[in-house]
């Protein structure tokens, strides 16, 4: 069952009661290997710069370059990260059974509206529904309208979560520089105050 994090307030998350297997790692960006063969999909959301011919995925650590994931966004749209180079990005890695993580999507689109004309997007990636299973377009859409979020609400099977949050503690919350660069690799804590001062400092 879901049960807070021993650090309360500091690291504040859920853990999981069904997920698939922790510590997995991504076989892949599921995009572009570098810049160079970069193709944006098509789909409704904001666009950064092209990204340089010379941009590689490194990982998920701090200063590292993120990749171009491929997820599927609530439209049935595929999104790739790499559309918003030269913007910042907020990723906020949450599961529709966790309690801390439905708070925070109350913020999600408010904060959005506060940073947008900055150059900002404010990214949900879901990988559990609220059985564990991972979550299809008509999930995508239940929480995009239950939270009021226009902004890209995206499905993750598990693969690239994993690799992010190995210990499963939700929600994670990381913030992306604008050349693509893991600004923030967890903000702490997963709170709307803590979210804005980092998403701040990295405009």
């Amino acid at each position: 069952m879901r049960a807070l994090s021993p650090l309360g307030g500091l690291l504040l998350g859920c853990v999981p009661h069904l997920q698939t297997p922790a510590g997995a790692e991504p076989a892949g960006s599921g995009g572009s290997a570098s810049g160079s063969d970069y193709v944006a999909p098509v789909n409704s959301w904001d666009v950064g710069d092209p990204p340089p011919a010379t941009l590689a995925p490194e990982g998920f650590a701090e200063g590292e370059v993120f990749p171009d994931l491929r997820l599927i966004d609530q439209h049935g749209d595929e999104v790739s990260f790499w559309q918003w180079y030269g913007m910042v990005v907020a990723v906020d890695l949450s599961t529709m059974w966790c309690g801390p993580c439905k708070e925070l999507a109350h913020e999600v689109q408010i904060t959005w509206d506060d940073y947008r004309e900055e150059g900002f997007i404010y990214v949900t990636m879901l990988s559990q529904d609220n059985a564990g299973a991972p979550p299809d377009v008509d999930d995508l859409n239940v929480w995009a309208d239950q939270f009021e979020i226009e902004a890209p609400v995206l499905s993750d099977d598990g693969t690239y979560a994993n690799a992010i949050v190995p210990d499963q503690a939700w929600p994670r919350i990381l913030v992306i520089g604008r050349d693509m660069r893991v600004y923030e690799g967890q903000v702490t804590p997963a709170k709307d105050d803590a979210i804005r001062a980092t998403i701040e400092a990295a405009l």
